[in-house]
């Protein structure tokens, strides 16, 4: 692979603002199925890599990522973000499933995550009835291929 795909500090704010994102990726027909991922800010300008966190409740998602890694995103919603920026941004890359990433890769995604999404309530009823949602995330990375604005 050639050097990572940089972007302008204007697209950056935009792929960082945005509380939620567009995944697009290909079924085994060869069709493509969107559906909506919270990116919660995971980019890396330098590296042209940008990425999204879900659950390992969404296997079939996830099935066909790791089948076919070719993916988009699109930061398309401003509403609850933190962008004022009115562009459209697609990124195009290959994908990089994490099943199981180190719980210090997770808890490093937590300042992150409640920027966008709250303040992490812990606790011990907390940890047992969010588990799923706090504990059993999947991260994906994507090497962005192209981008257009």
């Amino acid at each position: 692979m050639g050097d990572p795909v940089r972007w302008p500090a204007d697209v950056d704010d935009v792929i960082k603002g945005d509380i939620t994102a567009a995944a697009a990726y290909i079924t085994p027909a060869g069709g493509a199925v969107v559906t909506a991922v919270a990116p919660c800010g995971i980019a890396h300008r330098d590296a042209g890599m940008i990425g999204f966190t879900t659950s390992l409740g969404f296997g079939k998602k996830l099935e066909r990522i790791i089948r076919d890694p070719r993916v988009a995103l699109a930061y398309h919603a401003r509403e609850h973000g933190f962008s004022a920026s009115p562009v459209f941004v697609l990124a195009q890359g290959r994908a990089a499933v994490d099943i199981t990433p180190s719980r210090e890769r997770l808890e490093a995604l937590t300042p992150q995550a409640e920027r966008y999404l709250g303040k992490v309530v812990r606790g011990r009823g907390w940890d047992w009835l969010l588990r799923e949602y706090y504990q059993e995330r999947v991260l994906v990375d994507i090497a962005v291929e192209r981008i257009a604005v």
